[in-house]
């Protein structure tokens, strides 16, 4: 058994209206599946409601030009990251996501530099007019994170914001976001995919 039977096993269910943990945990717990597996699973696995729902409220990155961009920051780097030094997943949904589970435990290295340059290029070439970092205020040195945003070296107006609420301010906000979470994409009317941009068509 393989964990691409794992997951045809899981989209069965969740197609069927199971709710996701239940059919999580009953999958997981039949083919014996570790902690990184289930990750895996969570992060790539929808129904196909959910995954035309989110498909449906994906922006053309085509068709970006004078737009304001809310960015959940952890949330796209870490993906920017994977795209460039990993192994990142392509979901059912049609998202990008990360599969290393890094939150909470980031670091800040070149490779964040080099994901600030990539995402510098997207905003430069879509004619984003502003952009903001929604940074979680709760993690291990996000206020360095604010910062290296804060001092690089933009050629779009930026701005870096330290959130305890990122999520919840992110899914009350009426404009475009950039986010790989699911926990997002479902409450808000539009977002875009920057690591899918970059590993599809830059």
């Amino acid at each position: 058994m393989s964990l691409h039977d794992a997951r045809e096993d899981l989209r069965d269910l969740l197609n069927k209206d199971y709710k996701k943990k239940m059919a999580l945990d009953f999958v997981c717990n039949h083919y014996s599946l570790k902690k990184e597996d289930r990750n895996i699973l969570a992060r790539t696995t929808y129904s196909k409601d959910v995954s035309a729902e989110t498909m449906g409220k994906e922006s053309s990155s085509e068709d970006l030009n004078g737009e304001e961009l809310l960015i959940d920051a952890y949330n796209v780097i870490i993906t920017i990251e994977s795209v460039l030094f990993d192994d990142p997943l392509v979901c059912d949904d049609g998202v990008v996501r990360d599969g290393r589970g890094v939150f909470g435990k980031y670091e800040i290295t070149e490779k964040t530099v080099t994901s600030l340059e990539r995402i510098n290029d997207f905003l430069k070439k879509k004619g984003i007019l502003k952009a903001v970092f929604f940074i979680d205020k709760n993690v291990s040195k996000s206020g360095d994170l604010a910062s290296a945003i804060r001092a690089f070296d933009w050629d779009s107006d930026v701005d870096a914001i330290l959130s305890e609420k990122v999520d919840s301010t992110l899914r009350s906000k009426k404009a475009l976001v950039a986010t790989a979470d699911y926990g997002i994409i479902k409450y808000v009317d539009r977002f875009v995919d920057i690591p899918k941009s970059l590993l599809f068509t830059w």
